[in-house]
């Protein structure tokens, strides 16, 4: 892992995180990316558990209107995860943190919550 495990400024989880959610994200980052030996080779590794464990299709909404997201794929360039989406005929690709989230959350959703939480982590 290439992230802080200290408390403080630096820290990679904010001190006002939930302690368990945050230990719990943690894990599931340590998990994807414990055999990575880079941030690009964390980056894969953790798109690809997400892939593999999040379940696809699954209901959301993007700019307030309810979209079907029927599949993660990686980014052309650089870092991300693209959702891709379909509604009303259209198909459209977007950052998967443009997507808001609607129950029932899709199985593997925790998997998305630690992309999110690494991403922070690297700033």
């Amino acid at each position: 892992m290439f992230w802080n495990c200290n408390q403080g400024s630096t820290a990679t989880l904010p001190l006002n995180s939930d302690r368990t959610d945050g230990r719990r994200l943690r894990a599931l980052i340590d998990q994807a990316t414990g055999e990575s030996l880079d941030e690009s080779d964390e980056h894969a590794s953790l798109l690809s558990t997400v892939r593999a464990e999040v379940a696809c299709p699954f209901r959301a909404r993007l700019a307030g209107e309810e979209v079907e997201c029927v599949r993660l794929e990686f980014p052309r360039n650089g870092y991300g995860l693209n959702a891709v989406c379909k509604a009303n005929g259209k198909t459209v690709i977007v950052d998967i943190s443009k997507l808001e989230w609607v129950e029932p959350l899709p199985k593997g959703h925790q998997w998305i919550e630690a992309y999110f939480a690494w991403r922070d982590l690297i700033g």
